[in-house]
């Protein structure tokens, strides 16, 4: 009975004195990132960005002539008000309303097939940097990696950023 309680007792001890290093083994390996800013840092973002420059030149230079010919109508309907028929000044100010109405349609289209767009190329350029972080993550042995953005707190430490960075530069 002796033995089985010596023997107990140094199968604890093993346990105790193993349960420390393999406990250390298995804590996370956690970092953070600052996606804004590795986001920012992209290469391929300004040349996004002179792309969709040019996409979308000429729909705005329309919408901005149409701008111009509906200030053009209503300066001349302000202007010639006093010498206008009832009937000139009510077909007029229809067409007016109307132009306004095709200038807010307009803007509100072509506002919305932009930030599509701009969505659509910054969804590939994220996707991009989550290989590269994902790679990274593999490479190192990272359990973890936060968006330093959505966090309270993190020490500088734990910030990858400058690494993810340099891999997506190269």
């Amino acid at each position: 009975m002796k033995a089985v309680a010596i023997t107990f007792a140094a199968l604890i001890a093993l346990v105790a004195s193993v349960a420390p290093a393999q406990a250390q083994n298995a804590s996370p390996k956690i970092a953070v990132i600052d996606v804004a800013r590795v986001f920012a840092e992209m290469p391929e973002r300004d040349a996004i960005s002179q792309r969709l420059e040019e996409e979308f030149a000429e729909p705005l230079a329309q919408l901005q002539q149409l701008e111009t010919e509906f200030e053009q109508l209503r300066e001349r309907m302000q202007r010639d008000q006093a010498i206008m028929t009832e009937e000139e000044l009510a077909a007029g100010q229809e067409e007016l309303r109307q132009r306004a109405a095709g200038l807010q349609r307009g803007g509100e289209q072509i506002n919305q097939y932009m930030q599509q767009r701009e969505s659509e190329e910054r969804n590939q350029l994220l996707e991009k940097m989550f290989v590269v972080v994902d790679a990274y993550a593999a490479e190192n042995g990272y359990d973890l990696i936060m968006d330093k953005g959505r966090m309270l707190f993190s020490s500088a430490a734990m910030d990858i950023s400058d690494q993810i960075i340099e891999r997506i530069v190269d």
